[in-house]
């Protein structure tokens, strides 16, 4: 697994279930299981996935290692987490789900803050996919 884009995906996958473990205890029923499952899954891995691109683009900034640049990628990550809770709210209503089970937007934010912290540790501690 040479290819960036395929440890991406790999590692957005495994972080996903976690991700869509929590969501699904969180939100109430709607179909079958398999249903529910899916859906959630499709959330998370949006967190994941989408915020793993984000921060490539975060480092790909001059000096986002250096001085105050980790707010400036801490504030990335909240307006990515914004924009995975808005494709996240639109799947939502695709699926045909009530709108009103996920929390509002600004906890989009939060969550993706909390996601890529997790996974910055993660990746330095070297558990990644290598």
């Amino acid at each position: 697994m040479n290819s960036p884009w395929l440890k991406t995906a790999a590692r957005s996958l495994l972080a996903a279930v976690p991700l869509a473990l929590a969501l699904f205890l969180l939100v109430p029923r709607h179909a079958g299981l398999g249903s529910d499952a899916f859906d959630v899954f499709s959330i998370a891995f949006c967190f994941t996935f989408l915020g793993a691109l984000f921060d490539v683009v975060l480092l790909s900034l001059p000096g986002i290692t250096q001085g105050l640049g980790w707010l400036v990628r801490f504030t990335g990550w909240f307006a990515g987490g914004l924009w995975c809770a808005v494709v996240g709210r639109w799947l939502w209503f695709r699926y045909a789900r009530d709108l009103s089970d996920l929390p509002g937007i600004i906890w989009g934010g939060v969550a993706m803050i909390l996601i890529q912290v997790l996974m910055s540790a993660i990746k330095n501690k070297r558990f990644s996919l290598q």
